[in-house]
């Protein structure tokens, strides 16, 4: 929250003198909608159909692998509807999770659009690298441990982050307002975040605060919720008409970022490093 929240703090301001104007409560529903919308478009557009181009550079770049079964039931080199798909439905479902995270990390964010989505994409490397890269999976043994691979795909999860702060932004100055008195964009967006919160928001829980990819004794995860609390508490605070964030909230906000950041690097480095052919 701090330069990116100057941003929204203008905004929230612009908003409270116009109150009989937009719903505040409305507009904070649809701040969460959009983060949700870009992550699903950014889904199929960057991660499904991203991964099938990062699929068909590895059967190039390893020409002896191509046939070869992956783990999930694929064929290296062999572009079919069902393998399309699968990669499709698989980007949806990371982009979603990226989604959600970036509904709760966006307002600790600084910059503006540009600085924000190459900070984005770092945090993307930094946390999402593990939902992509499993240091165990042997399509990595298949592929020789080969860099260049490793390298293609972390530089994708980069580029969904990128992706979704830069869509997010063009959303922002395109998508209705939610005006009091004007129920339609109101209630789209509350439904976007009912979906959301019922479908997305439980299985970033159950990956990022249980699953074995995250294991670490301090979880990247339990920094992200205190993130996403103090997003929470700002939301609150904006439906009741405050214009300004709390100086303390901010930091408790940034200063858990960052945290989940540092851990974020410590869940991903093995991974990366397994991939890469060091023991385990």
């Amino acid at each position: 929250m701090a330069d990116a929240m100057v941003i929204a703090d203008s905004r929230a301001a612009a908003r409270v003198s116009k109150q009989t104007r937009f719903s505040p409560t409305g507009e904070v529903l649809r701040d969460i909608a959009r983060g949700g919308i870009s992550g699903a478009i950014v889904g199929i557009a960057v991660g499904g159909l991203g991964g099938r181009v990062v699929m068909r550079v590895v059967a190039i770049l390893h020409p002896d692998a191509v046939g070869a079964l992956t783990e999930n039931g694929n064929r290296i080199g062999h572009i079919t509807v069902g393998g399309t798909l699968f990669l499709v439905l698989f980007g949806l479902i990371s982009c979603a999770l990226a989604g959600a995270l970036w509904v709760i990390v966006s307002p600790s964010i600084p910059g503006h659009t540009g600085v924000r989505a190459l900070l984005t994409a770092g945090i993307a490397i930094t946390i999402g690298t593990p939902l992509l890269i499993i240091g165990r999976n042997p399509d990595f043994v298949i592929l020789d441990h080969d860099p260049r691979v490793v390298s293609l795909l972390v530089a994708l999860v980069g580029l969904i982050g990128l992706s979704i702060a830069l869509l997010d932004s063009w959303l922002d100055r395109r998508l209705p307002h939610a005006f009091t008195g004007r129920k339609g964009p109101a209630v789209f967006y509350a439904t976007v975040t009912l979906m959301g919160a019922v479908l997305v928001l439980p299985f970033v829980l159950l990956v990022f605060l249980t699953s074995d990819e995250y294991q670490l004794p301090l979880r990247a995860g339990y920094a992200l919720l205190v993130v996403g609390l103090c997003t929470a508490t700002w939301w609150g605070l904006r439906v009741r008409g405050r214009a300004t964030t709390p100086p303390g909230l901010v930091v408790a906000a940034r200063g858990a970022l960052l945290g989940a950041i540092i851990l974020g690097m410590l869940t991903s480095a093995p991974h990366i490093s397994r991939a890469l052919g060091a023991p385990s």
